[in-house]
């Protein structure tokens, strides 16, 4: 009994280190998650959601020209009804829009709420680090690669202006600028 007692007692495991071990290996986590680039989403889906509702129109008129055809000759198809032309919707820039439109969004956010402060720009900086994360999740392509450039931006700046981290703030905001015109220029705005 006495032995037991002891065992079990000796034992203890400290909690703080544990839970700082879990901390580290969560931050190891959201890095690669973060780093690592993402698949880009198939595009036969949404080409498949248009394509439905235009399946439907056309077959109504081949069942109408098959039962005439019969009646007549194989030459009355051929003069009634001429080449179709390609029925394929023309390919939409809309959910580049939409993302560009959410991301350019953001950015005018910052510039507008950034103000001359330190604690406002902080504030501004966190909001639009959120903005732009959100916002990258529906980009693709170019606009998802300045997408996550200004998000680290944002990031480094929000942490130079904590004090969590040592760096130019005057660098990072060049640097911010130069990735927002660059998203601006992608989007196709002014």
């Amino acid at each position: 009994m006495r032995g037991a007692g002891r065992s079990s007692a000796g034992f203890r495991p400290d909690w703080a280190a544990v839970g700082a071990l879990g901390g580290v290996a969560a931050a190891i986590v959201a890095f690669f998650a973060y780093a690592l680039p993402r698949p880009s989403p198939a595009p036969p889906a949404q080409d498949a959601g248009i394509a439905s509702p235009q399946v439907p129109e056309p077959k109504t008129p081949v069942h109408d020209a098959s039962t005439a055809a019969p009646q007549t000759t194989v030459a009355e198809p051929s003069a009634t009804a001429p080449q179709t032309p390609d029925t394929r919707p023309p390919l939409s820039l809309e959910p580049l829009l939409a993302s560009c439109q959410e991301a350019l969004a953001v950015v005018d956010r910052y510039y507008r709420n950034a103000g001359s402060t330190e604690l406002s720009q902080q504030a501004a900086a966190t909001e639009a680090y959120q903005g732009m994360m959100r916002a990258s999740l529906s980009a693709d392509g170019a606009v998802y690669s300045v997408t996550v450039a200004l998000s680290r931006d944002f990031s480094d700046m929000r942490f130079i202006l904590t004090g969590m981290v040592s760096g130019d703030y005057a660098a990072r905001q060049a640097r911010t600028n130069r990735d927002a015109q660059t998203l601006r220029d992608v989007c196709g705005a002014t």
